[in-house]
């Protein structure tokens, strides 16, 4: 249920409640707010509202203005639906925190080694296309579907919404009016989104598509597609989301504690890795005993683990990165 001004509404269950009273909204209204909530605050035309709940219909603009002031007075709050001049409505909904990320410029609560892991079911889909028709035909499948989704007309959209909201798989167009897809996809690897990427194009070319799988994209769609091929590739990259997701925590979460190791411990670490004892340690190190063994303590508290192997895993998240490696003895 998510809650709207005074009134809590299901889109699943197509129901609508005013304190815990059901309210009776009409089938073309439910369908106009249900647009507006997949939106996500984003300001949605009254061309493409007209088209996606009057599908192949003829319908004059006051019949939505209608719809709108019907949904305004049920929600008990006009502000919700703002009208935006000369370019459509957005819905003014509150929104629930983001789900936190593990980003290492600013590293939050470390993650548990037996994280909870993420449902494919639950991994949203974001649309990205500046086709208008095509938005509405996958919008229209994947809530068919029940498949969680966000539509957006550009890349520009995309990258000024909130993305800190955990795993998620991109359907992305190649041929967007200003950054293109290519360039989006870019965009997100360097902001370190370890989003997988379906791309779709309506004119594909060979040199395009190697471009987009070296990449790292997916798959490569040639627009018209068959919506069961669709549904089939979204299963397995939501499966694939969900995992990719699972390993990039696990691996910020290690490199926020080796981030509290000191420079000799980061020295001492790679050396128990390698299965050496406290007396070879210190025996590499010119050091004493004693000191290896507090040095292994040490890691061993701050990586947060109790036994080797599982120090070995961790280690193996972190040893890539440039920062790491061998310090100097201080």
């Amino acid at each position: 249920m998510i809650r709207l001004g005074q009134a809590t509404i299901s889109l699943e269950r197509r129901e609508a409640f005013l304190d815990g009273r059901p309210l009776r909204v009409g089938g073309r209204a439910f369908e106009i707010l249900s647009v507006l909530m997949q939106a996500d605050g984003r300001i949605v035309s009254k061309d493409e509202l007209i088209t996606q709940v009057w599908p192949d219909t003829v319908v004059e603009e006051n019949n939505l203005q209608v719809q709108i002031s019907s949904l305004r007075k049920l929600l008990g709050e006009k502000e919700l639906i703002q009208t935006v001049p000369r370019r459509g409505y957005r819905l003014l909904k509150e929104r629930e925190p983001p789900l936190p990320l593990f980003h290492p410029a600013a590293p939050g609560p470390l993650a548990s080694e037996d994280q909870q892991r993420i449902d494919p079911d639950s991994v949203p889909v974001f649309i990205v296309d500046d086709d208008a028709c095509v938005r509405t035909a996958l919008s229209r499948l994947l809530r068919a579907e029940g498949i969680v989704h966000r539509i957006y007309a550009s890349a520009e959209e995309l990258l000024s919404a909130d993305l800190d909201i955990g795993p998620a798989c991109l359907l992305l167009d190649v041929s967007l009016p200003e950054a293109t897809g290519l360039e989006l996809q870019s965009t997100l690897g360097r902001r370190g989104l370890p989003w997988p990427v379906i791309f779709m194009t309506g004119f594909g070319t060979i040199p395009m598509s190697v471009q987009a799988m070296k990449a790292g994209a997916v798959e490569f769609l040639t627009k018209p597609f068959n919506d069961g091929q669709l549904l089939d590739i979204l299963r397995t990259t939501r499966q694939r989301a969900a995992a990719t997701f699972e390993q990039w925590q696990r691996t910020q979460s290690a490199r926020q504690r080796a981030a509290l190791l000191t420079p000799r411990e980061r020295e001492v670490l790679p050396l128990i890795v390698e299965g050496l004892s406290n007396k070879h340690i210190a025996n590499r190190l010119g050091t004493s005993e004693i000191t290896a063994k507090v040095h292994r303590k040490h890691i061993m508290e701050k990586m947060q683990t109790r036994s080797l192997v599982s120090l070995v895993s961790l280690y193996g998240l972190i040893s890539s990165e440039p920062t790491f490696g061998v310090q100097s003895p201080t």
